[in-house]
């Protein structure tokens, strides 16, 4: 139960619902049909290569840890490095193999999207703009569920709205991450005027509602979109002001699926409740298993 239980630490499984609902809203944006067995072999997939990534991640971080947060699995002798690197390696070939073997995924998004997280694994302890890469990392799974919902191996034909999406989670993951890092004193950005504007993004996503036609959606649900996805974001940045650094950081990971249920309230409202139910659940997950 303990070796079990380091396995789920290292890999921040409570996050995962959060990587589910990015995949979801990239296929429903992709036009994509729901429920399809595609679509849930491709979130197992990511799945296994977000816990991968979270593994190697502490496993690039060991010595950096030992120093500073003796209290991470390996460090604290919970599990060895060498047994980290295994286990990092196999969820990420077993995670390639799911999406190659079982989706039609196009299989340069899917390169690209490993090579990203190798990136920020090596390099976020040793450039600061690696937080770019770890929204990168975001954004090339919505990519990866849009691109297979319309069979589109091109990324020139995807629509623009998965572009400005993108761009989205990776500035708000980016000034997350940026968060984050501070979280142990590695840099003094939590308190920027950008990151603040940064974190609003989400509460973008319904006034697009406003002004886009073609989306049916009345003007009180998305007034209440707009204030609960408000709320929400000003109550974890009040948390990580007070010092409560980690709890904003965690509120801040679950506002993932707020923001995911923005914007599938532009395609169809079934996705949007699946957002919400993944953001409750990401909320509840971080009290038993470390949301950082």
């Amino acid at each position: 139960m303990n070796l079990l239980r380091t396995i789920l630490v290292l890999g921040r499984v409570s996050n995962l619902p959060t990587v589910w609902t990015n995949v979801v809203v990239g296929w429903v944006v992709g036009r994509g049909m729901m429920p399809d067995l595609e679509l849930i072999w491709l979130v197992v997939g990511i799945s296994l290569l977000y816990w991968a990534g979270m593994a190697l991640n502490d496993a690039f971080d060991v010595e950096w840890d030992r120093e500073h947060a003796p209290e991470r699995p390996i460090p604290s002798g919970a599990i060895s490095a060498r047994a980290t690197w295994g286990l990092g390696i196999g969820l990420m070939v077993a995670g390639c193999a799911v999406v190659l073997l079982l989706t039609t995924a196009p299989w340069f998004i899917l390169v690209g999207l490993v090579a990203a997280i190798l990136l920020y694994d090596w390099l976020h302890k040793r450039w600061s703009g690696s937080v770019l890469l770890m929204g990168i990392c975001r954004a090339l799974v919505y990519y990866l569920g849009y691109c297979t919902a319309r069979f589109e191996m091109a990324l020139p034909d995807v629509s623009n709205f998965i572009h400005i999406l993108a761009l989205g989670v990776v500035l708000y993951i980016g000034s997350l991450t940026m968060i984050a890092r501070g979280e142990r004193g590695e840099t003094d950005t939590a308190k920027g005027i950008i990151v603040r504007i940064l974190l609003m993004l989400p509460v973008a996503y319904p006034v697009i509602a406003l002004i886009c036609d073609f989306f049916v959606v009345t003007l009180p649900v998305l007034i209440t979109c707009i204030c609960v996805v408000a709320v929400w974001i000003i109550w974890c940045r009040s948390l990580i002001d007070v010092g409560r650094v980690p709890q904003g950081i965690g509120g801040g990971i679950a506002g993932i699926a707020l923001y995911d249920a923005s914007v599938a309230l532009l395609y169809d409202g079934r996705v949007c409740v699946f957002c919400l139910l993944a953001f409750v659940l990401t909320l509840v997950l971080q009290r038993v298993v470390p949301p950082t």
